[in-house]
């Protein structure tokens, strides 16, 4: 198996820090709900909220990995930049600049 690219290990670490993001506000809704603090509504609600942020993440993560990368670069720039701060990009890698983001998101 070839070593993972640049872009490759971008994206898994991507992945990590959304999966976290995504199932730790889901783990605390069943946790509220085992202890009688949530309803079956409100836990409802968390599962939903985590399947749509988790296809999201999946149609992402489904592109080819520079792609991805190119995208994650727009999508959460403040990650991106403290990520690559730890991991520099090889030479031949052009990060270009993320489009600007529309201010209404």
């Amino acid at each position: 198996m070839s070593p993972k690219s640049w872009e490759e290990k971008l994206t898994d670490a991507y992945w990590d820090y959304r999966w976290r993001q995504i199932m730790d506000p889901l783990c605390d809704a069943f946790q509220g709900w085992k202890a009688g603090k949530l309803s079956h509504g409100d836990v409802d609600a968390a599962i939903d909220k985590a399947y749509k942020e988790k296809c999201m993440i999946n149609s992402l993560l489904g592109q080819r990995p520079d792609r991805s990368a190119a995208i994650i670069h727009w999508w959460s720039p403040e990650w991106f930049d403290a990520w690559i701060e730890k991991n520099r990009p090889p030479v031949d890698v052009d990060l270009g600049t993320p489009p600007p983001r529309n201010s209404e998101e």
